[in-house]
């Protein structure tokens, strides 16, 4: 089973994610998406980059995916079509998989979304953010056989740690 953290921007998924893999110390391998707040452009917004999870995040014209500009976002779908690959790639065999996040922006991109959908079908365990919107996508994400979703609020976040620890531990110790 895999872990999806899922609720609305700003509730606290990344930081969540990031809680849980400090405390289990294992490899990673998957994706980050950050929104870097500099350089801001005044018609765009800022830009948003997708880095490998795990090491460090380096801005590149290959890793740009788009930007964000107050609850708007315009996505470069040519980045996740160049990205989808990675996510099928030999991975650490102790490696859990990370994807932060998943949303609007990444449905655009056929390969990027059959890459997601195949490591969820996978053994691998994966913990995402996924945003809480009604897209195709996202509601094929949610609805996924092997996935559990666990709801964050910023009233349970601090409290909803403990159990998405819990059920990840469970889930490393439990593959093949």
């Amino acid at each position: 089973m895999h872990a999806l953290i899922v609720g609305d921007r700003g509730v606290g998924k990344s930081t969540l994610i990031r809680r849980v893999l400090k405390e289990l110390n294992c490899p990673v391998s998957g994706f980050e998406t950050k929104k870097e707040p500099q350089p801001e452009d005044p018609l765009l917004g800022c830009p948003i980059y997708i880095y490998e999870a795990g090491k460090p995040h380096r801005r590149t014209p290959e890793n740009f995916i788009g930007y964000h500009r107050a609850a708007d976002a315009a996505a470069v779908t040519a980045a996740f079509d160049r990205y989808a690959p990675k996510l099928l790639e030999p991975m650490p065999e102790a490696a859990l998989v990370e994807l932060d996040e998943l949303g609007f922006l990444e449905a655009r991109s056929e390969a990027f979304c059959q890459a997601v959908l195949g490591l969820l079908d996978g053994s691998r365990p994966v913990i995402a953010a996924v945003k809480d919107r009604d897209v195709p996508f996202l509601n094929a994400i949610r609805a996924h056989p092997a996935a559990r979703c666990f709801h964050i609020t910023e009233e349970n976040r601090d409290e909803l740690f403990e159990e998405v620890l819990e059920f990840m531990k469970q889930q490393l110790e439990e593959r093949p």
